[in-house]
């Protein structure tokens, strides 16, 4: 059956057909369709669901096909409640033989029931706003308040809705409202006012409102109402409470700051891989440490930067973790060579999750270039440290037999025939040349005295130019270069021995000839108070490799074919005892370059070398006391001193010493004692003698040269180990005046 003579009728009509004991719905008017077009979804479904709250809608349906009469029903639309009906309509149920019907709609206008269906409406919209977390203002054409809820009231700082409804200003005098940039806001400008004027709704702004010492963010959303013929009569606005959010974003991006300013304090950054596809990302600064460059950030492009040396186990180890289980962890250090040429130390530190088939690896890498170097440095001084004890020992029991070879020589010279003595001569020469090696050992170990006073550094290079011109020969070109007056506190003749074995082994490493540069110069500020001197000697010769330039101090390397390698481990030694520091920079064919720094001295500070007065020459006499471990030491000594015309008694122990002093009845002046003997110390002797003998004098004797700094006796001399008959006069008269 067709509604055609229906469609244009004012009223709403629905066609049902008759299906058993079911009324369906086969269709709708035009009217009814445009007023309710959700009810074409309901065609074909049966009248019960469509008005399954009133059943006497099947009985007039059944009434009407069953009997073939119109039937008509008044029915009242009813609040969820059930309290009171909101609207009145009239149905005509129509019979439309065979198996049809057609219903037809009324609605029926009455004041009671849309007053109703309005008072009920108000009280949804009000319910509805007044659960909603946000704050909610009304406003009308005029920007006065007609409405707001209680989170408003909140916001606004008042305490009822009287104190906001009929008013354009809603804030209150405490009331301090802020925009994204920080800028106050005026009450004429807010959104909910602005609105009304532009026609066009605000989404989205966050706004700070101030009230006495609590602050709160907003976002605020600003809708214009428009009426049937799109005038703007006022506006709806809602304040969503953001602070939470914003409190948590700034905690975010002040946690990402620091740990951004810890990480590139640390000079570290962090990083993620996955395996499987080959892909990965760093963090920005990684690429400023190591000089990564930009690229796909794959294992494979990170690979590339690794050092060749270290390439493969660095492979090894990610692709033996890839097969990890999950939480593996993995720490390994290598070297990175970056962009810039540079290759710098890494430690890397990752961690593999395991999330059902996806793989990944997160973690840190940190620059530890500097620490690798500090750590060599380390080991480098801690192994020179121990090579300077055995050296400085070695030394010491070197200078005993020297002492007495060259006392035994000083006591038959003269008393030889001249071809003996012409042999001796030989055996002379050996045995200084083998003190001076033994000096050099002492230089290494920082053992031997220092004569401190001020030397201007420029000066003192002018002072042995002629003599660097000499030692290098023509072939090679010098260049002096000094600035300004860097004085420091040393020992002018120790420097001067570090600045020709500087010279020497520049001239060593020119065979061919080249260019050698000397300058002099201070750099202000660093650790010293005062600033730094510096000393550096620059050649353009063969240069060094590395394994080279890390045991160029050690005393007995040497590169060449007849050297001691002496020459460098003294002059380290002679640097560090003045509390400075020596370097080295050095590549193959690329020439050399050492740098020596010390502490400067304050401007107008002197230093005066302490010098003992000239003794009284007078005849020798008086009674010595010699006591020394070594035997041979001890028998030279005590014939070099009888020698001089003093009477002598001799020890080899502090026990023996004691008891020669108990049982000599006489006087003894003087008292010539080694230092260091095994298991004893001579300064304690010498303390007890001296407590126990009035007047006794003492002289002091070591192989190493700073025990002189460490006598702990008032008035005591002290005689360097190897000495010769002449310097043991010397000493004697100095300290007896005989």
């Amino acid at each position: 059956m067709d509604l055609g003579y229906l469609e244009e009728a004012p009223l709403f009509c629905y066609l049902f057909r008759r299906e058993g004991d079911e009324f369906v719905l086969a269709q709708l008017n035009a009217a009814a369709r445009e007023r309710s077009p959700a009810l074409t979804a309901f065609i074909g479904r049966p009248l019960a669901h469509l008005y399954n709250d009133q059943p006497a809608m099947s009985a007039a349906a059944n009434r009407c096909v069953n009997e073939g009469v119109v039937v008509e029903q008044e029915l009242d639309f009813r609040r969820h409640d059930r309290t009171e009906a909101t609207q009145l309509i009239k149905l005509r149920f129509i019979p439309a033989p065979p198996d049809h019907m057609i219903i037809c709609v009324r609605e029926v206008n009455r004041p009671d029931m849309a007053q109703a269906a309005l008072d009920e409406s108000e009280a949804r919209y009000q319910g509805l706003v007044a659960s909603l977390p946000d704050a909610v203002l009304l406003r009308g054409a005029d920007a006065r308040v007609l409405f707001a809820n209680d989170v408003a009231l909140t916001l606004f700082g008042v305490k009822s809705p009287v104190d906001l409804l009929g008013k354009r200003d809603v804030l209150a005098p405490e009331v301090m409202v802020r925009d994204e940039a920080g800028q106050a806001v005026l009450a004429e400008d807010v959104p909910s006012i602005r609105v009304l004027t532009t026609g066009r709704p605000e989404r989205g702004q966050v706004y700070s409102f101030a009230n006495g010492g609590e602050l709160r963010w907003m976002r605020v959303a600003a809708q214009p109402i428009r009426s049937n013929d799109g005038r703007v009569t006022g506006s709806v606005t809602t304040f969503t409470d953001v602070t939470d959010r914003i409190l948590d974003q700034t905690a975010l991006r002040e946690s990402a700051v620091r740990l951004e300013l810890a990480l590139a304090s640390a000079r570290m950054g962090v990083w993620e891989y996955e395996p499987g596809p080959d892909r990965g990302w760093w963090s920005p600064n990684l690429d400023d440490i190591f000089q990564l460059g930009d690229g796909t950030r794959g294992f494979l492009t990170f690979l590339e930067h690794v050092h060749p040396d270290e390439r493969a186990g660095v492979n090894d180890r990610i692709t033996a973790l890839a097969r990890g289980v999950h939480g593996q962890t993995l720490e390994h250090e290598f070297r990175i060579v970056g962009d810039d040429g540079v290759t710098r130390w890494a430690r890397v530190y990752g961690r593999l999750t395991v999330t059902g088939t996806r793989r990944v690896f997160a973690g840190t890498t940190m620059d530890i270039t500097e620490q690798r170097l500090l750590e060599e440095q380390l080991h480098r001084a801690s192994r020179l440290e121990s090579i300077g004890r055995l050296a400085g020992g070695v030394a010491h029991d070197f200078n005993n037999l020297l002492a007495a070879m060259l006392g035994s020589l000083d006591l038959i010279d003269g008393h030889v025939s001249p071809d003996v003595s012409e042999d001796l001569s030989t055996i002379r020469h050996s045995a200084l040349r083998a003190r001076d090696l033994t000096r050099q050992l002492l230089a290494f170990a920082r053992k031997q005295p220092v004569v401190w006073r001020t030397v201007d550094l420029g000066v003192l290079v002018r002072e042995v130019e002629l003599l660097i011109k000499r030692l290098v020969g023509p072939r090679i070109a010098i260049s002096i270069v000094t600035a300004g007056r860097p004085l420091v506190s040393a020992d002018a003749s120790l420097l001067e021995q570090v600045l020709v074995n500087l010279v020497v082994n520049a001239r060593d490493a020119m065979p061919e000839g080249g260019r050698l540069e000397i300058r002099v110069d201070s750099v202000p500020g660093g650790a010293a108070p005062h600033g730094t001197a510096r000393l550096s000697v620059t050649d353009s010769g063969v240069g060094m490799d590395e394994e080279t330039r890390t045991r160029i101090f050690e005393p007995f390397f040497t590169t060449k074919s007849q050297g001691t390698g002496l020459g460098l481990a003294s002059s380290y030694g002679i640097i560090q005892q003045h509390r400075g520091d020596i370097r080295v920079e050095s590549e193959p064919e690329r020439g050399t370059r050492f740098v020596v720094t010390l502490p400067c001295l304050a401007p107008g500070d002197e230093v005066t070398p302490k010098t003992a007065p000239p003794p009284t020459a007078v005849a020798a006499r008086g009674t010595v006391l010699v006591v020394d471990d070594e035997e041979a030491v001890r028998r030279t000594t005590r014939r070099l001193v009888q020698s001089l015309g003093y009477d002598v008694l001799d020890a080899g122990n502090v026990a023996q010493a004691m008891d020669r002093s108990a049982a000599h009845g006489g006087r003894i002046d003087l008292l010539l004692c080694d230092i260091a003997m095994p298991g004893e110390d001579g300064r304690d002797l010498a303390a007890e003698l001296v407590r126990l003998r009035s007047g006794l004098k003492v002289v002091f004797m070591s192989g190493y040269s700073n025990d002189m700094q460490e006598m702990r006796l008032e008035g005591a001399l002290f005689l360097q180990k190897p000495f010769s008959r002449d310097e043991l006069a010397r000493k004697l008269a100095e300290v007896t005046g005989a």
